[in-house]
């Protein structure tokens, strides 16, 4: 249990945003996110599959790397996303204040979850003093689940955080579903989450006058990242959209699909 708190934390609490958490690499949850990345390739036939993953966010990647102030010319996009990922954490370390000379990225990543779980707990109004980080964090999810239960309308008492965190992530899903108008009777989590990211994407391209006849929803995002970057942050528009729910929607996803 505490292994799985602390893979999500990282990913989670580390991460502000998707983007960031397909960099650390950690985890897959980023191929529910954009599952056509995915789909595109399986339609392809690859039968790479080590290098799909990277490859898929290829894009993203050199967007981060450019905002990182990192060179890209003459780089392969494996050796690209391992700098990416090291300046992230590297940046990530220096916002809080913590001391990276000598220290393995690993090593790193840990005392930033630390400090980061240390932050959350203050923030919710969580003792501190004397617990392990482990246990801080089990505490700090607990917390997180029932106020966004309560906002939700969501009965909290007797409940499991597993069972909670259910039905915090169902009824945010479905409300999301609804306002994009995507079907949810008898779908997997990730599928529905494909399609309202999908009509996201054609969303942001309408506000930022980008013509989609023709094209395919990663074509589109690859668009946005190359040529409407600015702009899209500017407006907060898919993918640089504000999305605290993120953080329920993937947690525990690997065990529902």
């Amino acid at each position: 249990m505490k292994a799985k708190f602390f893979i999500v934390l990282t990913a989670a609490l580390i991460a502000s945003s998707w983007q960031i958490s397909t960099v650390l690499g950690e985890t897959n949850t980023d191929d529910a996110w954009f599952d056509f990345f995915k789909k595109d390739k399986e339609e392809e036939k690859s039968k790479e599959h080590g290098k799909k993953d990277v490859h898929k966010h290829e894009t993203w990647i050199k967007f981060k790397a450019s905002e990182l102030g990192i060179e890209t010319e003459g780089k392969d996009l494996g050796t690209l996303a391992k700098e990416v990922k090291e300046a992230s954490v590297l940046q990530k370390a220096k916002e809080l204040g913590i001391e990276a000379e000598g220290k393995e990225l690993k090593e790193l990543a840990i005392e930033i979850h630390q400090a980061e779980v240390m932050k959350e707990a203050k923030e919710l109004g969580i003792e501190v003093e004397g617990k392990d980080t482990d246990d801080l964090a089990e505490e700090v999810l607990d917390a997180k689940f029932k106020a966004k239960a309560d906002e939700l309308g969501i009965e909290t008492e007797g409940k499991e955080v597993g069972d909670l965190l259910d039905e915090v992530r169902k009824a945010i899903l479905e409300k999301e579903a609804e306002s994009y108008g995507v079907e949810t009777e008898g779908r997997k989590h990730h599928e529905i989450v494909m399609d309202i990211h999908e009509a996201k994407i054609y969303d942001s391209a309408e506000k930022l006058g980008i013509e989609t006849e023709g094209k395919k929803p990663k074509d589109i995002l690859n668009e946005i990242f190359e040529s409407h970057a600015a702009e899209a942050k500017e407006l907060g528009v898919f993918p640089f959209e504000d999305n605290d729910d993120k953080f329920y929607m993937e947690h525990h996803m690997k065990n529902h699909d």
